[in-house]
């Protein structure tokens, strides 16, 4: 049998695209992020937000105090080139298994690095499960257009909520289908539970 062999993300290429997605979005939109200290500034942290945006990637890069490895969404995979993506850090989902990308993912993570989730192209019950990296839970708003994967007007308003980090429970085998099973659930609720204070907070729903 064959090992699989996991390809490290581009560190410096994450670090240098957070510098030019703050310049960008600060230039473009009016940004706020909220909560940003949940991440911190180095260990392990699986980053999931439910948003499909074309921006998602970016306004992660602007707003994250460090550098994170970007599981693109559908939106980012059908209008970015892989070649830009994998320059910037970024993880290409070309797959409908994903595997190649969890594995990357899960190099980053072992590496004591930040990954983020976006949309649903990537399930995160088995990087959660697999690793023991904490959850961070984080909700964009204002990040879309008329059509959920368009971005929005410029100098419109961006919100960008994180939320403390969230220990999964993991009971049994990670790999095991009803275990990643309710890892999901934990998932969904932390994010359903993160949502709804996002939008009191903000005053504000998408």
């Amino acid at each position: 049998m064959t090992a699989t062999v996991e390809v490290m993300p581009s560190w410096s290429g994450a670090a240098h695209a957070r510098s030019i997605a703050a310049t960008a979005m600060r230039l473009t939109y009016k940004v706020q992020a909220h909560g940003a200290h949940h991440v911190g500034t180095s260990g392990p942290a699986v980053l999931v937000t439910r948003c499909e945006g074309l921006l998602a990637g970016t306004v992660l890069h602007a707003t994250v105090p460090r550098p994170v490895h970007v599981l693109a969404n559908a939106a980012m995979m059908a209008a970015l080139r892989q070649g830009l993506m994998t320059r910037a850090g970024i993880i290409p989902v070309d797959a409908p298994t994903a595997i190649g990308a969890q594995h990357a993912a899960r190099a980053a993570i072992a590496d004591e690095r930040a990954v983020a989730l976006t949309g649903s192209t990537v399930d995160p019950a088995y990087l959660l499960a697999t690793t023991g990296a904490p959850l961070i839970p984080v909700v964009m708003l204002g990040v879309s257009g008329r059509v959920p994967t368009d971005p929005p007007r410029p100098r419109s308003r961006i919100d960008v909520y994180y939320f403390d980090p969230v220990e999964v429970q993991v009971s049994g085998d990670p790999l095991g289908a009803s275990v990643r099973a309710g890892v999901a659930e934990q998932v969904r609720q932390a994010l359903t539970d993160a949502e709804r204070i996002a939008s009191v907070r903000a005053g504000r729903s998408e």
